[in-house]
């Protein structure tokens, strides 16, 4: 008891500084930071008391010890910039990562169920996988347009996902934010991705549903926020897939200019300031604005 004592008194304070560097946002008990750590005590007992004839293990209680023992600022201080605070911490990244691999990740299958509005390319999963294309769309209309495309060029190599708003933001979202999304569980599984995972070579690039992800989204600010997010959440994921052009982008214009049988397509609103400061009479154009696809 001498021993918990005084270990029950240091553990609630590292937990305290644990918590304030913990960015992953998985929670620490005190009987997980005690495994991190060696306790020698020097003290002396007034009449102790033990469980057996060995005398390994006191039980008397602290108020009956004669003394206290109250554990100073500098020596929490000390303690917590010993090593034993990034101990832990490692140990919290290290389970978190865990956690996300047995939850989040996925393997590749020829087929998957359970994901409401996917439409998936007939070759996912296959030996062909690496050049099909996962289609992700700003909401139901805009995946009602990518699927009468389908039409055109096929189902084989391209499959359709709508997005339900913005993506959750994984940089600044906590562990458990992270393992409950719908939405980012759903492209990990679909995709085939595994967290963490280094998808450097091409033989790594053959473990997933999709060689690649387009973008569809409206070309607003909403949907640039989308595409952010999007980028954001495989850069910090996994960088390396970055590198094979994973990520594409269907772009559509968001002002056309139109006199007698010219016209001019413009993909962002720079651009089309940049040709209206040229050219004075753009008044005697016709101007279109889109909002979306």
């Amino acid at each position: 008891r001498h021993v918990d004592y005084v270990a029950d008194q240091l553990v609630t304070k590292l937990i305290d500084v644990v918590k304030k560097k913990n960015k992953v946002g998985v929670s620490v008990k005190p009987f997980q930071v005690k495994n991190h750590m060696w306790i020698f005590v020097n003290c002396l007992i007034e009449n102790p008391t033990f469980d057996s004839q060995t005398k390994e293990n006191m039980t008397l209680q602290a108020k009956s010890f004669g003394s206290t023992c109250k554990l100073s600022e500098m020596f929490i201080k000390g303690v917590s910039s010993c090593g034993i605070v990034d101990n832990v911490l490692n140990w919290v990244r290290f389970k978190a990562q865990a956690q996300l691999n047995k939850k989040c990740s996925s393997v590749k299958h020829s087929r998957i169920k359970g994901i409401p509005k996917l439409d998936d390319a007939n070759d996912a999963g296959s030996k062909n996988s690496t050049s099909c294309t996962l289609i992700l769309t700003e909401g139901d209309s805009a995946k009602t347009l990518a699927v009468s495309g389908l039409g055109v060029v096929g189902r084989d190599k391209f499959g359709v996902f709508p997005l339900r708003g913005k993506l959750l933001n994984v940089r600044e979202a906590s562990h458990k934010q992270i393992m409950e999304n719908a939405e980012i569980n759903n492209i990990i599984k679909i995709v085939g991705l595994q967290y963490k995972k280094n998808y450097d070579d091409e033989e790594s690039l053959k473990s997933l549903r999709y060689g690649k992800i387009m973008i569809m989204t409206d070309q607003d600010q909403d949907g640039s926020h989308i595409k952010g997010l999007l980028i954001n959440f495989i850069h910090h994921n996994w960088p390396s897939l970055l590198r094979h052009c994973f990520l594409e982008e269907f772009i559509t214009p968001i002002v056309k200019v139109s006199k007698n049988k010219e016209e001019i397509s413009f993909y962002s609103v720079p651009e089309y300031e940049e040709w209206k400061a040229s050219n004075p009479n753009y008044k005697n154009w016709k101007i279109k604005y889109y909002k979306g696809l």
